[in-house]
């Protein structure tokens, strides 16, 4: 059976570096933790709306696999991140979004609009 396992982002190289665990996986982190931000980024902004945003990733290290899950933010510019909607897998060998393994946009879109009516319920009250 295999397993995985999630390493926090704190712990990961910031630049392309090879990497090796102690899990005995070997592998070419080809795609720096900065970079599947930048192209989780660039697909929220062109396919969902500019009020997304990436968080910092963990790295999802398996027997055949190396991924990036990158948390997906609500943010509004007066009032800062309001919570997470989402999250993408990117493949941290090729920087392919891993799109099936990932939270739909449109659940992203309906938990964004969940967390803009709770916040504006609680101003207004």
């Amino acid at each position: 059976m295999a397993k995985t396992v999630r390493i926090k982002a704190a712990k990961i190289p910031k630049s392309k570096k090879k990497v090796q665990f102690k899990v005995e996986v070997k592998g070419e982190l080809n795609i720096t933790s900065f970079i599947a931000c930048q192209r989780v980024d660039q697909r929220l902004f062109l396919y969902v709306g500019n009020l997304l945003q990436s968080g910092d990733p963990d790295l999802l290290v398996g027997e055949r696999f190396l991924l990036w899950d990158v948390p997906v933010f609500y943010a509004l510019p007066d009032v800062g991140i309001l919570g997470a909607v989402g999250h993408v897998l990117v493949d941290a060998q090729t920087g392919d979004l891993k799109l099936n393994d990932s939270t739909p946009f449109e659940e992203m879109k309906i938990n964004a609009k969940r967390l803009y009516q709770q916040t504006t319920s609680q101003t207004a009250a």
